[in-house]
């Protein structure tokens, strides 16, 4: 019974890591995308896990809220930081923090 126990444990370890890698890849798309509707250099071509929680989604279930964090540039000397929130497959918000402001896509 202990045996059956690691080994499902060690399968959802593994499904959760490949989870995690398909859903960083379309944080990075979403990323490079905002990035190129204001025009700016999307630096270091990476977004990074910076925060991971459990939310609620719309309908009522228990699932993993993402936060990614990548650099930009919109003068290619300041760099500047973005962030975008992932909840499951999908992605929920786009920040970009600017001289002028938040901007939100």
């Amino acid at each position: 019974m202990t045996s059956i126990l690691i080994i499902l444990f060690f399968i959802f370890l593994a499904w959760f890591w490949l989870n995690s890698i398909r859903i960083k890849e379309i944080a990075l798309q979403a990323s490079e995308k905002a990035c190129n509707q204001i025009q700016a250099q999307f630096l270091d071509q990476t977004a990074s896990l910076e925060k991971i929680k459990f939310i609620r989604n719309k309908n009522g279930r228990l699932t993993l809220m993402r936060t990614y964090g990548f650099d930009f540039s919109r003068d290619r000397e300041n760099r500047l930081r973005g962030h975008v929130n992932m909840t499951g497959q999908v992605v929920t918000q786009v920040f970009l923090d600017e001289d002028s402001g938040i901007t939100l896509l």
